[in-house]
């Protein structure tokens, strides 16, 4: 018998099984791992070369380093459409205020019932709960 048969094959996946290429952070992350594996291979073959060569590498390791920027701003944004606008902050700021007053006054009211109605028990000589 050969080898093979008696031994089952231990394989280790490295790598994740293909994602459905169609939702965008599987692309991006596939995008995110090319670009940083060809700047890791640029940097490598930089080794021993000319200034002028280094230069022209460097170039093509910024371009690459910004279209890897690119791909990633849509998870990063920050731009004022990505945030609420100060009017709606101070809006909801306001609303809040309000509401902690009106709640502070409610509960309140609620201590003042509670204190009197357990008054009404104490003085009939009973008990509340």
């Amino acid at each position: 018998m050969s080898r093979s048969l008696l031994k089952p094959k231990k394989v280790l996946q490295l790598r994740p099984r293909p994602v459905a290429a169609d939702e965008p952070a599987s692309r991006v992350a596939i995008a995110v791992r090319t670009h940083l594996s060809l700047l890791q291979g640029y940097a490598d073959i930089m080794e021993g070369l000319s200034p002028e060569l280094k230069r022209e590498i460097l170039c093509v390791m910024a371009e690459k380093a910004r279209e890897l920027g690119s791909a990633l701003q849509p998870f990063v944004d920050q731009t004022p459409a990505g945030r609420p606008a100060i009017d709606d902050y101070r809006r909801v700021r306001e609303r809040t205020r309000q509401l902690m007053t009106e709640y502070r006054h409610l509960l309140g009211r609620l201590h003042d019932t509670v204190s009197e109605a357990h008054g009404h028990v104490s003085g009939a000589g009973g008990t509340l709960g």
